[in-house]
């Protein structure tokens, strides 16, 4: 019986971490956009973090639309959206974390949705290669 309730939902989850894996992309390529025309101090690495998870996601949406072969890419996908999402609880609780919340000037309300969008990429990501059939 899981069996066939896994097989029903695969569907629904792949189509949930494709649409995840775009929310990262545009949110993730804004926030790069913004770093390079901004250019806050330390503005690189941020940068470049954000670039690396753009390419991840636009690697995990051809994969669960079968653009891409599946095989030698599932488990790298899958651990990166591992890290990933720990990347986003990460922010999320970094920006929690400020003094004043959440009526604070330092409360950064585009980190919080930022980082649960990771979070949520990550979770869907991972679960969508892990019953992923094998082609």
């Amino acid at each position: 019986m899981p069996a066939a309730i896994l097989r029903s939902m695969r569907p629904i989850v792949t189509g949930l971490a494709a649409l995840a894996s775009l929310g990262v992309v545009l949110s993730c390529g804004w926030f790069a956009t913004m770093e390079l025309v901004l250019r806050h101090p330390d503005y690189e690495w941020r940068f470049l973090a954000a670039a690396v998870i753009v390419v991840e996601g636009a690697l995990t949406f051809a994969v669960l639309e079968d653009l891409v072969p599946v095989a030698p890419l599932r488990w790298p996908l899958a651990a990166g959206a591992f890290a990933t999402g720990l990347v986003g609880w990460w922010v999320v609780a970094e920006d929690l974390s400020r003094p004043g919340l959440p009526a604070r000037p330092h409360f950064e309300g585009y980190l919080l949705i930022i980082g649960l969008a990771l979070i949520a990429y990550g979770v869907l990501t991972i679960a969508a290669m892990v019953t992923r059939r094998q082609p």
